[in-house]
């Protein structure tokens, strides 16, 4: 058997668990600058551009999870290359290609954020080491330990999100959110164009966890939990900064988190909630190197994904570096990027939803051991009749 990270994600985790990590797939960073991108073409009608966004992945998830379930406890990547070897490997190489690049972007934006926010003076390739570093720590123990940071530390950032309005109530503008009607439904498709492949991330979750980790309902549960959340931060970011200004900002987030003062002594309280919420994207750029870690794992016996965790690091320390000069050319590349993404949310599980199946043999055995079982029932029944 291939060697591969020290938990095996297809083992089952609890629906708490699951919904968890949907959100932490979801909000961390689709809340760093995307805000400004949507709101921008969708202005005081944002929350449905998240609403479109949102019908759309409930088919793609459905589709990969009526997948998953064909194939019994084994996840997607198992099932692909366990099916069609040659396919399903192609597959999963395209997906650690796409899980690479989002890893590298992921701590390229997370590096310029802290840089911008908390940490000014230090060099930026000091930062993205150390979150590489921190990273890697975190994925050392695996899925199980990419879980366990979930638990701790995506509650705060929870908190934070539906606590807010309470902090900020007395600056809320309802006059930024009319006119409700006649709705730009152009500008709202332009702006769930940049969401899209933020929130889009939430689909690998069935290639990596078993039909017992990830369960459909509850997969749904946590993601409009996560999708109501966004549009509740949005809405109160219109409320609050006001549509003219929002666009013009490249951390809309922070600046709404700046906004809160609870009192004199705590006028820089966005300092405290930026630093508590900073380990919850760490977590992420961990899961994504997880994931590409496992992939490659799961390719070849020979290879070993907890072997691959110190080169991909090293690798993507460089290219995030390579592939984006600075935080600018990343928001810039948002409109080409979702392009790119359609193909692996939409056109990929259409077409693995449509190619893969289990064996005609293991339908005919599960059949027969199904017959059997009825056959052997059917006979106890008689017996114990004609006893009687």
């Amino acid at each position: 058997m291939s060697q591969q990270p020290k938990s095996d994600p297809s083992q089952p985790i609890t629906t708490r668990q699951l919904r968890l990590m949907i959100v932490m797939l979801t909000l961390p960073m689709t809340l760093i600058h995307t805000p400004s991108e949507v709101i921008m073409f969708s202005e005081q009608h944002a929350y449905l551009s998240f609403i479109l966004v949102y019908l759309i992945l409930l088919v793609c998830i459905w589709m990969l999870s009526r997948t998953q379930r064909r194939f019994g406890d084994q996840n997607l990547f198992q099932a692909m290359i366990g099916r069609q070897p040659f396919l399903g490997r192609v597959i999963v190489v395209l997906y650690i290609l796409y899980y690479f690049y989002i890893m590298a972007r992921d701590a390229r934006l997370l590096t310029e954020y802290v840089n911008t926010t908390l940490l000014p003076i230090t060099p930026v390739m000091v930062i993205l080491l150390c979150i590489f570093i921190m990273s890697g720590f975190i994925i050392r123990g695996g899925m199980k330990s990419v879980v366990s940071m979930t638990e701790i530390f995506m509650p705060i950032l929870i908190g934070v999100i539906i606590l807010l309005p309470f902090f900020v109530s007395g600056g809320l503008d309802f006059h930024y959110l009319k006119p409700l009607f006649p709705v730009d439904m152009v500008g709202v498709s332009n702006g769930a164009w940049y969401v899209f492949s933020y929130v889009g991330e939430v689909i690998i979750l069935p290639f990596i966890f078993g039909s017992q980790g990830f369960k459909l309902k509850s997969a749904i549960r946590g993601f409009s939990f996560a999708c109501i959340l966004l549009i509740l931060d949005i809405v109160i970011m219109i409320l609050i900064i006001g549509l003219p200004i929002i666009p013009r900002m490249t951390y809309p987030s922070h600046e709404l988190v700046r906004q809160v003062q609870l009192s004199d002594f705590l006028d820089r309280f966005d300092m405290f909630l930026a630093a508590a919420i900073l380990p919850i994207h760490m977590t992420k750029v961990a899961f994504d190197i997880y994931i590409v870690c496992y992939g490659m794992g799961s390719l070849h016996k020979s290879m070993s994904g907890r072997m691959l965790q110190g080169p991909i690091i090293l690798l993507g320390y460089v290219c995030a570096f390579w592939f984006f000069k600075d935080s600018i050319q990343i928001f810039k590349f948002d409109r080409e990027w979702t392009a790119v993404a359609i193909l692996f949310i939409i056109v990929l599980p259409i077409i693995i939803f449509l190619s893969f199946w289990p064996s005609k043999n293991k339908k005919r055995d599960g059949r027969t051991q199904q017959n059997e079982a009825a056959d052997q029932t059917a006979s106890q029944g008689a017996d114990q009749a004609a006893g009687s």
